[in-house]
């Protein structure tokens, strides 16, 4: 444990990859974790309290709804097998907890209700971890409302929202005066490259909408840069493609590329790593970049042909 009062709410969230905000409606709304507090009544977490974090992050990460995961762990700490007491839902068939949120948004979209749709994502990303919040709410309803081509308009206003909620955290997370931090640039699909930026978090990140030429991002380039990320959710045009790199030189900081439009058609310079997977494994590799070898941590988690 750090210190005789154990961690504070902010170390606990860092050390468990959560938000602080979403610690406190879990102890307020569903009574899972209960820190002990100090005089002055701020919130100290044992190292129990730790463990007990994780194996809530473990359950959602299963499927599970906030609402049951007090039921879960109750059930694992008397050794009764889970499955036989609590459902598990699985957000990729469209059931439970997940499936019950999309189909709320779509009501609230159809009914221009912006204020509801607010409200829904606001209490979505309180109680569930922003990953899962991504996942199982955020990319399903994109995808739903696509497939939806003369509801095109909800979609734009889907995404509007989002980006305006999303945007307010990133400015938390823009780094203090000295402090390092990598750079994050959209290339294409800007709520995307949000999402993918907000998963850097507590770890500190300067955000860019739209991918900056090179020749621009090398006036940024100074000793608080500890790498840069594009994220490509979508093809540049050619002329353009070869202004977003560097094309001779490399700085001696990481490089990297990601994001579903990453294909093996798509050309980068050497310099530039590209990573494949998921937002978790390029967010995981972001707040790993002190590993000294990166071909290393790369090559662990899979790079694009």
């Amino acid at each position: 444990m750090s210190g005789v009062d154990g961690y504070s709410i902010q170390v606990a969230a860092e050390q468990c990859g959560i938000n602080p905000v979403t610690l406190r409606a879990w102890e307020r709304r569903y009574g899972l974790v209960k820190p002990a507090r100090t005089a002055s009544g701020h919130r100290r977490y044992s190292d129990a309290d730790l463990a007990a974090i994780r194996s809530i992050l473990a359950w959602l990460e299963r499927g599970v709804p906030i609402g049951q995961v007090r039921q879960a762990l109750e059930s694992a700490k008397a050794g009764v097998e889970h499955a036989d007491r609590v459902a598990v839902p699985e957000a990729e068939e469209g059931g439970g907890v997940w499936r019950e949120a999309i189909d709320e948004a779509l009501t609230a979209l159809e009914g221009l209700n912006t204020r509801r749709l607010e409200q829904q994502f606001n209490r979505l990303s309180a109680e569930y971890p922003l990953a899962r919040v991504f996942t199982c709410f955020c990319d399903p309803l994109r995808e739903t409302l696509r497939a939806r081509p003369a509801r095109a308009g909800t979609l734009v206003l889907l995404e509007s929202l989002l980006r305006q909620k999303l945007a307010g955290r990133l400015l938390s997370m823009v780094p203090a005066r000295r402090q390092r931090g990598w750079l994050v640039m959209a290339v294409g699909d800007p709520l995307g490259a949000q999402m993918q930026a907000l998963l850097q978090a507590p770890a500190p990140v300067w955000y860019l909408d739209t991918a900056v030429p090179w020749k621009g991002v090398r006036a940024l380039l100074n000793e608080r840069l500890d790498g840069v990320l594009w994220v490509v959710g979508e093809r540049p045009p050619r002329r353009r493609m070869g202004t977003l790199w560097p094309q001779r030189t490399r700085p001696a900081i990481p490089l990297l590329a990601a994001g579903p439009a990453l294909t093996a058609e798509l050309a980068t310079p050497p310099g530039v790593t590209r990573v494949a997977g998921g937002r978790d494994q390029v967010a995981s590799l972001l707040r790993e970049h002190s590993l000294t070898s990166l071909p290393g941590v790369t090559r662990a988690i899979g790079v694009v042909p």
